[in-house]
Formats: structure tokens, C-alpha cells, sequence
């Protein structure tokens, strides 16, 4: 063989090679992701487990009931630990419907959105914390959507 002839070979070995690193290289980028997003619920799911955990100890959940009943009623103590709850329980929401791990449509979410917002207080408070621009616009945009929809 002529040298010519084998530079073209090895030319298209290197290149077959660098082909088949991508595919590989492309094929652990998915599995990758694929872990983090697995990660991410689990992480996601124990941190829920946590915050129910919190608010359904008595003193806290006495809390919640009457921060649900009227957001104005409290003191000025329970209104921050009332903003710090309907906070964390919208960042779940957002969260959730940004990965839409549980349902390919956004319908379940609203559903809870919506069972959420049922209580007057937690709609005063949600007015309140907006009022001090607290809430980002996407999280807006979600519970606007929860709260318009059937």
C-alpha cells in the first residue's frame, strides 16, 4: 500500500473514532441529566416531607388555621411566620409545575394552587406579599393561571 492510501485510512479511522466518542460523550450527557433530574425530586420530595413535618406541629399548624381564617388577625410575629409558610408552600408549587414531574398537563397543580388559596387569609396574605413585590412574576403567572382556570 502506498502511503497516500494509508493516511486516507487513518483518516477515517480518527474520524469514525471522534464520531463514536460524541455518541458516547452525548449518550452519558442524557444519563446525567436523567440522574440529576431523579436527584432533584428526591431532594425536592424530603424537603416537603420537612415543611409538613414543621407546620403540623400543634403550635405551628394553631398557627396555619388561624392565618387561614384571617391574615389580618395576627400578630405581627404570626404574620411573618404566616408570609414564611405561604411563601415556601408557592415556591413548591412553582417548582412543581416547572418540572411537571406529577401530571404532563399544569390542571393537577391548579387544583392544588387553587385548594391552597381556598382560605381567605392566605389570599389576603398573597395579596400582602405581592403589595411588597416579593413574589416573582413567574410565580404570578402560575397562581394567576391556577386561580382563573375551571
Amino acid at each position: 500500500m502506498e502511503t497516500q492510501s494509508l493516511a486516507e485510512i487513518a483518516t477515517i479511522v480518527g474520524a469514525v473514532s471522534i464520531l463514536l466518542t460524541l455518541v458516547f460523550v452525548i449518550i452519558e450527557l442524557k444519563n446525567n441529566v436523567a440522574q440529576a433530574k431523579v436527584a432533584n425530586i428526591a431532594t425536592r420530595d424530603q424537603q416537603i416531607g420537612q415543611y409538613m413535618r414543621y407546620w403540623l406541629q400543634d403550635e405551628n399548624f394553631a398557627l396555619v388555621q388561624k392565618g387561614q381564617d384571617d391574615y389580618h388577625s395576627l400578630n405581627e410575629t404570626e404574620k411573618q411566620k404566616f408570609e414564611y409558610y405561604v411563601d415556601e408552600r408557592i415556591r413548591m408549587f412553582s417548582f412543581s409545575l416547572s418540572t411537571g414531574r406529577l401530571s404532563s398537563t399544569p390542571e393537577f397543580h391548579y387544583n392544588r394552587i387553587k385548594a391552597f388559596f381556598k382560605y381567605k387569609g392566605c389570599i389576603e396574605c398573597y395579596e400582602h406579599l405581592l403589595s411588597e413585590n416579593l413574589i416573582p412574576y413567574a410565580w404570578q403567572t402560575h397562581i394567576q393561571a391556577a386561580l382563573k382556570s375551571k
